[in-house]
């Protein structure tokens, strides 16, 4: 059998067949429970609308802030304005924007009035109003409001829809005294648009209940006109969720803060016989889905097998006398193509080895040439600065003198030598070196001290196992304003050689360090730590010393931010050899 009818018999008994067959099986199982599902659907949905409903209240809420801590409006509410003329001033050059912003910015507030306490105070018609003109229906539910709570008040007003205002004190810049009531009136679209989020329409009808069981709104038709056998209905299912009936499915949710509890209600015949019409519609169209892939997976398949046949042929003509490549086509890079293309570079690399021998002699021959090129540079290197001190000696210029020796030594001290490692005393005159040379061009701005506290000349250590250490309290060091100290002092203790190298630079942020930290104690891969922020070169030295020393040799950091840096060596106490 060919492959691509294997491919295909595998789909068809793998794949085609079980699909539809689990299909059948798992659409017979959850039919039962479909009607729970779609129930507990929509009381998310009613949660989520009331999360949004809570979220618009907060943000009318908030409001009060907005005026609470607005001096303009604290001053005038505490009569701080001795004339109605300033008062005006004030009102409308700096309060009245507030009004517009807070009815700009929050679509669903219908008015914002506020009732002043005191009679001093200037009064401006649909702004500030006395405490008197308020409904006096409302005041016993905004007399002992707490300081920093509000309260929403629905009122009925006859209108079709219940109307909810929203009160709280507001008190003067020292938080001691009531000096005014913030009155927020919302209009009808907030509680509209609840209502469609909540999925009111269509089928389903949304109720709005007080607590007391009477019938407050309700949009469309709902199953019982007796409203009272709502409630009692309600009454005998939880207090919060979803039930349903033989007639009914229903979704309810008490809003404490509006005092109100919401219906969201549907007839299940007129439900289900949406449902069951989608259902008939997603099984169709999974049908036509898997037919279709069905015979895209066959024309995909057939150009795969056709492609790995055509290398198999292709591979069997290979022969000493036959190195020919195969053609691969620019839009076919993909597995196969990446097997033909290594196929083909496998053939080219066979080709070139018959010539291997001639092409080393060649480069051997270029590589002595440029070894020989690569000894005379460093020494022009070094006659080249040696004749600029010696000028600018001669010229009694002594800083050029001591920055091209010093530069020299430099220069010396990283090409020249043909080993790895030398004595802990020329590593850290090359720092002294590196330094005066940065001394030279910052002046003032920098300053250094060593303290060496060991013998130097009879410990060994690794080329530039400092450098990269001072290089780095010099960069982070000169970041800031102030004058950069420097310290460097060397000691025996233990056995160890222990190298301290401090700064009081910008220091390091707390989560940089730990994964410095972290890298130099685990061992982790170098390049988690980005190699322009130092962590790769403090990595390097770190190995380097582990390589050298062995033992328990190690670095570790240590760094406050803004006041500086840190870095010590351990190293196990390693002697010159006599040799």
């Amino acid at each position: 059998m060919s492959i691509v009818r294997k491919i295909i018999l595998g789909y068809v008994v793998i794949i085609f067949i079980p699909v539809i067959v689990f299909g059948i099986y798992y659409y017979n199982q959850i039919y039962g429970n479909l009607t729970h599902q779609l129930v507990d659907g929509r009381q998310k949905i009613l949660e989520q609308a009331y999360s949004n409903l809570r979220a618009d209240m907060v943000r009318i809420e908030s409001v009060h802030r907005l005026l609470q801590y607005n001096p303009y409006v604290t001053d005038y509410l505490d009569g701080m304005y001795e004339s109605e003329s300033e008062s005006v001033y004030a009102y409308l050059r700096y309060i009245s924007p507030l009004f517009t912003q807070s009815m700009f910015v929050n679509s669903e507030i219908e008015s914002i009035m506020i009732y002043k306490r005191k009679d001093e105070v200037f009064p401006i018609a649909k702004q500030f109003l006395d405490k008197n003109d308020m409904d006096p229906a409302l005041r016993p539910a905004v007399d002992h409001l707490k300081p920093g709570s509000g309260i929403w008040i629905r009122q009925a007003d006859g209108q079709s829809e219940p109307s909810f205002i929203y009160y709280q004190d507001i008190y003067n810049n020292y938080i001691t005294e009531k000096i005014g009531l913030l009155e927020i009136r919302i209009s009808h679209e907030m509680i509209r648009k609840f209502y469609k989020a909540a999925g009111a329409g269509n089928h389903w009808s949304a109720l709005l209940f007080s607590e007391e069981g009477d019938l407050l709104f309700s949009t469309g038709r709902h199953s019982t006109a007796d409203n009272r056998a709502w409630m009692e209905l309600i009454a005998g299912r939880n207090a919060d969720g979803y039930f349903i009936t033989r007639k009914s499915i229903v979704n309810q949710l008490y809003i404490e803060d509006l005092g109100v509890r919401v219906v969201v209600t549907g007839q299940v015949e007129d439900v289900f016989q949406s449902v069951r019409r989608k259902e008939m519609f997603l099984i169709a169209a999974i049908v036509v889905l898997l037919i279709v892939l069905s015979v895209i997976y066959y024309f995909l398949a057939s150009t795969i097998a056709k492609r790995i046949l055509r290398l198999a042929r292709h591979m069997r003509t290979i022969r000493d006398d036959n190195l020919k490549v195969m053609i691969n086509r620019q839009d076919n890079q993909d597995e196969i193509g990446f097997l033909t293309s290594t196929y083909n570079a496998m053939i080219k690399r066979m080709d070139e080895l018959i010539n291997n021998v001639h092409r080393a002699e060649i480069l051997n021959k270029e590589a002595a040439y440029k070894v020989l090129q690569a000894q005379i540079k460093p020494h022009f290197l070094y006659n080249t600065l040696e004749t600029i001190r010696m000028l600018a000696e001669a010229n009694n210029d002594k800083e050029v003198a001591d920055i091209s020796y010093w530069f020299g030594r430099l220069m010396r001290y990283s090409l020249s030598s043909q080993k790895d490692d030398t004595v802990l005393r020329s590593e850290i005159e090359t720092v002294m070196f590196y330094l005066n040379i940065h001394k030279m061009r910052v002046r003032d701005r920098l300053d250094y001290q060593f303290e060496i506290a060991a013998q130097a000349d009879t410990i060994q250590c690794p080329r530039f196992m400092l450098q990269p250490l001072v290089e780095n309290s010099v960069i982070h060091g000169l970041s800031v304003l102030r004058p950069v100290q420097i310290k460097l002092s060397v000691e025996e203790i233990d056995g160890y050689v222990r190298i301290v190298i401090a700064d009081n630079g910008a220091g390091i942020p707390m989560d940089r360090l730990q994964g410095i930290q972290t890298l130099l104690m685990r061992g982790l891969d170098a390049k988690a730590i980005p190699s322009d922020e130092g962590g790769l070169g403090l990595y390097n030295v770190s190995e380097r010393i582990k390589a050298f020393y062995g033992g328990e040799s190690r670095l570790e950091i240590e760094s406050e931010r803004g006041k500086g840096t840190t870095l010590t060596l351990f190293l196990l106490k390693k002697a010159v050899s006599d040799t």
